[in-house]
């Protein structure tokens, strides 16, 4: 199985009548991204039973937390979701009458 490495390739009819893009939107809507993910994880974390032989420390949920919120900010960097090229689009497309 051969794995495409750019999951959004640009067709020669789609790249000529593109808007130019706008970093400040895109940043947005990668920041909405990495939030929605750290959402996602947070509710996976809920789920799992706690357990083991010591119980788990303010200081080790502080951790996760970070942890999570790291793991959610690399994998919207990815773009393998691809969330946030929708929400870029939408946002574009609503913000261009301002």
């Amino acid at each position: 199985m051969k794995i495409n490495p750019n999951p959004n390739p640009v067709l020669p009819s789609q790249g000529e009548n593109q808007p130019p893009e706008n970093k400040e939107l895109k940043k947005v809507a990668k920041q909405f991204e990495a939030v929605f993910i750290n959402q996602m994880i947070g509710a996976m974390r809920k789920t799992v039973t706690p357990g083991g032989l010591i119980p788990e420390s303010n200081a080790e949920r502080v951790f996760k937390g970070m942890l999570d919120s790291e793991n959610a900010e690399r994998m919207a960097d990815s773009e393998q979701l691809g969330l946030s090229n929708i929400v870029y689009e939408h946002l574009l497309r609503t913000s261009q009458g301002r």
